[in-house]
């Protein structure tokens, strides 16, 4: 078992080192907070001992940021001077326990055999090649500042599980950070989510709230909502400004009552969960448009948390294509090729309008041309070059021309653009709405 000890004490760290390696385990030790995360990139240990108070910052802060990266890692906070109200903190963060200093020998040896416990359930899954990190471990791939502020949200999140709102640009992983979330706060807690990008208005309240058999025609049963699914957990509404008016009329009940009816009944019923909403739209921006409603987006702003782009954060690049040489070439069965430093300054130099998505697939791509053999600058730029020329413009820039074209050729005849575009009234001034459109 291999066991990283992140500890700024040299007489603990030798005794405690000496005693692990006498039970045949290899240790790694760190004295700062700021050397962890790569000692964890560099080599994933079986488990970690984490000590608070650190030279250059908290452990419990620390806490929730390794989590995010390695979640199935076992972690063991260490303390002789916080108070025990951090035990609460270090548990609500992932950590498996908490040892009070000054320990035995005898509490080490406690923690090793249940450290071994968990390592031997997780190397089966290691042998055959699975993944031994959560899905949201390609998101947090890296150790640059703005990610670790977000890690540091994310825990923030899990432990006082208040409503969280995540924005930032399609591709960096929004979802996958609300996982994060559910995975820090107790992954035996229900998850729900709720498209909103795709859901159909009249069908909005029988998905959140469920409904009762013969609610309308095809209910032939009847079915929970994921409200009532989400109880004790995560209700996860994912683009959230793609809701209209009636539908945040009907999230906002629902925030400010915490009580439901599932359609055709008339009971009311009690909700209990943690918000966690994510958007790729300025809701503030949509608050002044007259889009969003702004008291509902006031009961979603509590904990804003910004995703970075990867373009923010070019520091993270490297590590990210490594992770996904390393993770790629296996799963399509494929040898593992060698990237060249040129060509690795190239994907650094790109821009990435397509985020963490649009490098996965980059890569991809990449190991497919490659077949094991080495890739070079010329291909990498070959590559990007063809992604980006021509341009592509997404599915609601397109229909944003569209509605604005029908609009100024109709001479803003609501009539008329309705007969032009093929939708109904409402349909027109709802897209309106939505791409801020003026006369």
């Amino acid at each position: 078992m291999h066991i990283l000890l992140v500890e700024d004490d040299d007489a603990l760290s030798d005794l405690l080192r000496l005693h692990c390696q006498e039970r045949g385990h290899s240790v790694d030790r760190v004295r700062r907070a700021s050397e962890c995360l790569p000692s964890v990139e560099a080599r994933t240990p079986d488990c970690i001992f984490l000590d608070v108070r650190l030279g250059d910052g908290s452990g419990l802060d620390l806490l929730p940021v390794l989590k995010a990266r390695r979640r199935e890692v076992p972690v063991m906070v260490m303390t002789g001077f916080e108070p025990l109200h951090s035990a609460s903190r270090a548990t609500a963060g992932g950590a498996e326990g908490f040892l009070r200093k000054p320990f035995s020998v005898t509490d080490v040896d406690g923690v090793l055999a249940h450290f071994e416990r968990c390592a031997k359930t997780r190397r089966p899954d290691r042998e055959a090649g699975g993944a031994t990190s959560g899905p949201s471990e390609a998101a947090f791939v890296g150790t640059s500042e703005a990610m670790t502020a977000v890690c540091r949200a994310l825990g923030l999140s899990a432990r006082s599980g208040v409503t969280t709102l995540i924005e930032g640009e399609s591709g960096v992983g929004k979802e996958l950070a609300a996982r994060a979330v559910h995975s820090l706060s107790g992954a035996d807690r229900p998850f729900a989510a709720v498209d909103c990008a795709t859901i159909v208005e009249t069908l909005f309240e029988s998905e959140l709230f469920g409904h009762e058999k013969g609610a309308f025609t095809g209910a032939h049963a009847s079915r929970d909502g994921k409200v009532k699914i989400a109880e004790g957990g995560i209700l996860f509404l994912d683009e959230i400004g793609e809701l209209t008016p009636r539908m945040q009329a009907k999230l906002l009940r629902l925030l400010q009552t915490r009580t439901f009816e599932p359609v055709g009944s008339s009971r009311l019923r009690h909700a209990q969960f943690q918000l966690v909403a994510a958007t790729n739209r300025s809701l503030e921006r949509m608050v002044e448009q007259g889009a969003f409603r702004q008291d509902l987006f006031h009961r979603l702003n509590v904990l804003r948390i910004l995703m970075p782009t990867l373009r923010d954060r070019r520091e993270d690049i490297p590590a990210l294509v490594e992770h996904f040489l390393a993770e790629i070439p296996p799963r399509i069965r494929l040898p593992v090729p060698v990237l060249s430093p040129e060509a690795m300054a190239a994907l650094v130099a790109y821009d990435w309008p397509g985020n963490v998505r649009e490098l996965e697939n980059v890569v991809t791509r990449l190991v497919l041309e490659a077949q094991g053999r080495r890739i070079d600058r010329e291909t990498v730029l070959a590559r990007l070059v063809h992604r980006s020329d021509p341009p592509v413009r997404t599915l609601a820039a397109l229909e944003r021309s569209a509605v604005q074209a029908a609009l100024e050729r109709t001479g803003w005849n609501f009539g008329r653009t309705c007969e032009l575009l093929g939708i109904s009234r409402p349909t027109l001034r709802r897209k309106i709405s939505r791409y801020g459109l003026r006369h």
